[in-house]
């Protein structure tokens, strides 16, 4: 058998033996009762972890993370970014400083005050304080321990604090978002309704039927130049965007709850985005059409038949204006608006294409780390009251395990490197040999 058909068994299924879906979470908790992705009021207070809570949450994580990758189409590359070179350097920098900025957080809002962050996507709509960052705020600083050990620049029997204080971050958040029991999409039949329902219900009620097949082709080109938009502004990645639902309808039917992240100030090409507001939010509504719909835990909505679309109902959009808009002040666009938001972004979009054009690789690079690294921490700090700090304390400054990686992963290796992280477990080498555990 060839190597390919052997790299094709982990494809296939997680280590050659656990399927996707449902059924793969199933096949998890069979073999582990009572993962540690679960949450209680009560284990998410200590500090400590044992070395079996810590393998548990190892275990349903490499399964969640290759059940994401394996068999789901995320995003590809544009050509123009080096996208596997910025992001596995990223989860080695995520490494090196996600933990202390995970810890300033929480001295400074306490456990409890994590698990209000948890609360916010179910109190809010156009915020990044959402379910992807709840989920992947560890994750990323998890990837980047896997692909030190990988690059055999880690001992990962070292720095066990960090990794019990990253887990124990996620889990007071996902146990703000979820309560009691599964942590994660995957444990709720890849669904995401998070939103409750006095936030939900004028969302829906606000949706109107398209007045014809015009208004409803324009309707599509919104969502469609919002999304490309917030995709190149996020390098080439789903970080601009995210879903929520599926939310059933009276009388059948659902809603799906869509953020697209339009305006996001903090990086030098955000001129992109001047004039748009920082986040537009769609509300869509289905008709009760036959179709299955799933949605993973970077929010990205699957469906069979794949073009859901031809069944959207009726629509509503909001904006938030700035990162700093409240919930009150949420408001409706209206066809107009929705016209220069497309004008806007159109144009963006060939401006960010000039702007990658004259960068070098390494630039690109750079940007990328940033960016990713920024992305799934800055949220969090940002409404803890921490980001100005963590900043002060060199979140941007590549650390010397990331220095160390860079001529290597950007030589040529990025790929051969992620591979068996995503799918083969080694994002998430045991503390210890397996057997002992």
């Amino acid at each position: 058998m060839s190597e390919a058909d052997d790299f094709m068994k982990f494809v296939e299924k997680y280590m050659a033996e656990v399927p996707g879906g449902p059924a793969g979470d199933q096949e998890m908790r069979r073999r582990d009762p009572s993962p540690f992705v679960d949450t209680t009021a009560a284990d998410i207070r200590p500090d400590k972890l044992t070395d079996e809570q810590i393998q548990s949450w190892f275990d349903y994580m490499s399964w969640n993370l290759w059940e994401l990758i394996a068999t789901r189409s995320t995003e590809g590359e544009s050509g123009l970014i080096p996208r596997q070179e910025y992001e596995t350097l990223s989860f080695v920098q995520q490494w090196s400083v996600n933990p202390d900025a995970m810890r300033l957080i929480t001295d400074k809002v306490g456990v409890d005050g994590l698990v209000e962050l948890g609360r916010v996507p179910r109190r809010e709509i156009g915020t990044k304080v959402n379910h992807i960052r709840n989920y992947a705020s560890a994750l990323m600083a998890m990837l980047g321990r896997g692909v030190c050990v990988s690059l055999e620049q880690l001992d990962p029997s070292v720095r066990r604090d960090d990794i019990q204080d990253c887990i124990q971050f996620a889990r007071r958040t996902w146990h703000g978002t979820w309560g009691d029991g599964p942590g994660l999409a995957s444990g709720h039949g890849f669904r995401l309704p998070l939103l409750e329902d006095d936030v939900l219900a004028p969302l829906l009620a606000a949706a109107k039927p398209f007045e014809d097949d015009e208004e409803r082709k324009f309707f599509r080109r919104f969502n469609g130049t919002t999304e490309l938009f917030g995709f190149l502004m996020h390098y080439d990645t789903r970080l601009g965007m995210g879903d929520t639902g599926p939310y059933p309808l009276p009388g059948g039917g659902f809603a799906l709850i869509r953020d697209h992240f339009l305006y996001e100030t903090g990086f030098e090409w955000s001129s992109i985005g001047e004039g748009l507001p920082y986040a537009v939010t769609e509300v869509l509504c289905f008709k009760p059409d036959p179709i299955e719909i799933t949605i993973n835990d970077i929010g990205t909505t699957f469906t069979k038949p794949q073009d859901y679309l031809k069944s959207l109902d009726r629509v509503a959009v909001f904006a938030r204006d700035t990162i700093d808009t409240p919930m009150s002040g949420i408001r409706p666009v209206g066809h107009d608006e929705m016209r220069r938001i497309v004008d806007t972004c159109q144009a963006g979009v060939l401006k960010m294409y000039k702007i990658l054009a004259n960068l070098s690789r390494d630039e690109k690079i750079r940007n990328g780390v940033r960016m990713y690294s920024h992305e799934f921490m800055r949220p969090l700090a940002y409404r803890a009251g921490a980001w100005d700090e963590i900043l002060a304390n060199g979140f941007d400054d590549l650390s010397e395990a990331t220095e160390r990686a860079w001529p290597i992963l950007t030589g040529g290796r990025a790929a051969e490197i992620l591979a068996p992280v995503f799918l083969m477990g080694k994002g998430f080498p045991p503390l210890r040999n397996p057997a002992a555990i």
